[in-house]
């Protein structure tokens, strides 16, 4: 049915990656798909939102979820210092107890995510909450801030099952008892440049004020019902190379293929960015692009992952 309704999306060559040979100082980016990526330097891995299950419609609305570790094991890295979700929705959420179990991770999330991952059995001793206001926590040589911000309206001009989970949940959960539990940027200072990753399509434009980043890691899913989203993240944070995700369709593993998420409009964000930011770069990897994001994030080249 995934293949009938969501056709196999095709990445125009101009906005893939520069081919060149990736340089040693640099930090290294690849996406996970949905609004999951690793963020790599020479010491130090962060995931940001790891979601590599990726149930199928059917099974998402019938049964209740479990995270695979067949389904992630391979994209995932065996060092992880640690797992970074942005709100606690599944497709940010499912994935990110069992890899912090399995990697010995510390797990940085909002209270509802800290619920759910007491609930799979991490230790106290990974877990480390967001209070509203934000946080900052150093891991190795990355710095990173948890920046408060919004979930974008996706649904109806809503924001998909709200609220918050304040006690261990009782597992395995449906999908709309991952409740969003407050969403945050997550803004990564390292050796090589800041990144900003923005998992939700809306803002907090006072929250964002004295944050600059190089790299901004943009999601695209209910972008539209956020007034001038890509305007407000570009001028606060002046990026230099613009990477779009949460983007594609989550409902199939990641060997099926790059499938576009309805009505996502690429195109039409990529003529929005030039517009908006003509002297930064853009690129929109697939799956298996690893990105090497220099000082001079314009500059990014890529080579391809192997597992």
């Amino acid at each position: 049915m995934l293949q009938r309704l969501l056709p196999l999306a095709r990445t125009h060559a101009r906005w893939r990656p520069r081919t060149d040979a990736p340089s040693e100082d640099a930090v290294r980016v690849r996406w996970l798909g949905t609004a999951g990526h690793v963020v790599q330097t020479a010491t130090t891995t962060v995931l940001l939102d790891p979601f590599l299950t990726r149930p199928g419609i059917r099974r998402m609305i019938a049964r209740p979820l479990r995270s695979t570790p067949d389904a992630w094991a391979r994209w995932v890295p065996e060092k992880v210092d640690a797992v970074c979700c942005g709100h606690s929705h599944y497709d940010h959420l499912l994935d990110a107890p069992g890899i912090a179990l399995r990697t010995g991770a510390t797990l940085i999330g909002s209270g509802t995510t800290i619920q759910f991952a007491r609930a799979e059995g991490v230790p106290e001793s990974q877990l480390e909450e967001v209070p509203p206001e934000g946080r900052v926590v150093r891991i190795g040589d990355v710095e990173v801030r948890f920046v408060p911000s919004l979930h974008g309206r996706i649904a109806l001009g809503r924001v998909p099952f709200p609220g918050e989970v304040k006690q261990p949940p009782r597992l395995p959960a449906r999908a709309w008892h991952y409740r969003m539990g407050g969403a945050f940027g997550v803004h990564l200072t390292t050796p090589f440049g800041r990144l900003y990753h923005n998992g939700s399509a809306d803002l907090v434009d006072a929250e964002l004020e004295g944050l600059k980043a190089e790299t901004l890691l943009v999601g695209l899913a209910g972008r539209f019902a956020t007034r001038d989203y890509l305007k407000r993240l570009v001028e606060a944070l002046e990026p230099e190379l613009l990477v779009p995700t949460h983007h594609d369709a989550f409902f199939g593993p990641l060997e099926a293929g790059l499938r576009h998420l309805p009505g996502i409009d690429l195109s039409g964000f990529v003529s929005e960015a030039h517009v908006l930011a003509p002297r930064a770069a853009f690129v929109a990897p697939t799956y298996g692009d690893v990105l090497h994001v220099p000082r001079d994030a314009r500059a990014a080249a890529f080579s391809e992952w192997r597992s």
